[in-house]
């Protein structure tokens, strides 16, 4: 039910329960996380194998160890596309909130930085600030991403 609602709409809210500090922040980016990480991980678990699964309970693993040595594993390449979704989610919805309601801390961020040199018709700084968070989120996705995809091949042979 909540997973079509865009984060950034739950902002408001999220201001009026927590104030205008961080913990506003940080229950929206939450809810733009959850859902993905949530449904991805829950088609992964689905998707093991039926023989992995078997190789499993024949092993007489208990509840944690059968999660921990069966599910997850197998299950990996669904939760990492679900984390790279759900990091794409905070990362817009992070710039989003900072560009619509401004810095939550008083010292902004590159939502505010962006919205600020609009406010100035600074063209030049709006366009470095649009850069930045280019290539921040490029930076994210192939050193971090990347890295965990490369392990993940190299350890089970699968692809993400």
């Amino acid at each position: 039910m909540f997973n079509p609602l865009p984060s950034i709409a739950l902002l408001p809210l999220s201001m009026i329960w927590f104030g205008l500090g961080n913990a506003s922040i940080i229950f929206v980016l939450v809810h733009a996380v959850l859902w993905a990480v949530a449904l991805n991980t829950h088609s992964g678990f689905r998707s093991v194998s039926l023989t992995w699964r078997m190789v499993g309970r024949n092993y007489g693993l208990s509840r944690m160890g059968y999660v921990c040595k069966i599910l997850v594993p197998g299950a990996f390449p669904s939760i990492l596309t679900g984390m790279k979704i759900g990091w794409a989610f905070a990362w817009r919805t992070l710039i989003a909130a900072e560009l619509v309601f401004g810095s939550s801390s008083g010292s902004g961020g590159l939502g505010w930085y962006i919205f600020q040199n609009k406010n100035m018709l600074d063209i030049p700084n709006v366009f470095a600030g649009l850069l930045t968070v280019i290539l921040f989120g490029l930076l994210v996705e192939n050193l971090i991403f990347r890295v965990l995809e490369r392990r993940t091949i190299g350890r089970w042979g699968m692809q993400t």
